[in-house]
């Protein structure tokens, strides 16, 4: 009769199931903080790439516009007013919204997220022998001067709010000294 007692009694106490599930959660706990961290690096990746490839899309498409200028209509820090080989029925304009924080191209938004946006234009090809003993020259003006100018400098930064629910910090991708030389320049005058 004793030995039937004995068999019965074969089961887990409370103390070792509750020691069992207490050492579960701290590996699931654990688990799950580093798979957390592993998916929010993932999402910022991934906003980083989206970005990158926005930052490509615009720079190459102003690069395409700046290049193949033929008049210049006006010029100034975060507006470009101009009339190109491919628009030849209209003004091509490309303005900078510092408020909203987009670019524009005739009226239309080209993209956003652009945390900021300068052009500056080259004041003149003999310029560059023009540099002081501490590098300093007058070789960019914020206006382009039609009897001088002959290139244009632009800096373009990309604002990324990351997802992440831990980061609030947004984050800046620039982009600086992207020169062009507009190769038609008065090509058809």
């Amino acid at each position: 009769m004793k030995n039937f007692f004995y068999q019965l009694n074969k089961g887990f106490t409370l103390l070792e199931i509750t020691a069992t599930l207490m050492i579960i959660a701290f590996i699931a706990g654990l688990a799950g903080f580093s798979i957390v961290n592993y998916v929010d690096a993932y999402t910022l990746h991934k906003q980083h790439s989206e970005i990158a490839q926005q930052a490509r899309l615009v720079i190459s498409r102003l690069v395409n516009e700046f290049i193949h200028i033929t008049e210049m209509r006006r010029a100034r820090v975060n507006e470009i007013v101009f009339c190109s080989r491919f628009n030849n029925l209209e003004d091509t304009t490309i303005t900078y919204n510092d408020k909203a924080k987009y670019l524009k191209i005739n009226n239309e938004i080209f993209a956003d997220h652009v945390s900021d946006f300068k052009l500056r234009y080259l004041t003149g090809v003999d310029m560059f022998d023009h540099i002081d003993s501490n590098g300093n020259s007058d070789m960019w003006d914020n206006y382009w001067i039609d009897s001088q100018s002959t290139a244009i400098q632009f800096d373009i930064s990309f604002e990324i709010n990351p997802i992440v629910l831990k980061k609030k910090k947004s984050y800046t991708i620039t982009f600086t000294n992207i020169t062009v030389v507009p190769r038609t320049l008065g090509a058809l005058e």
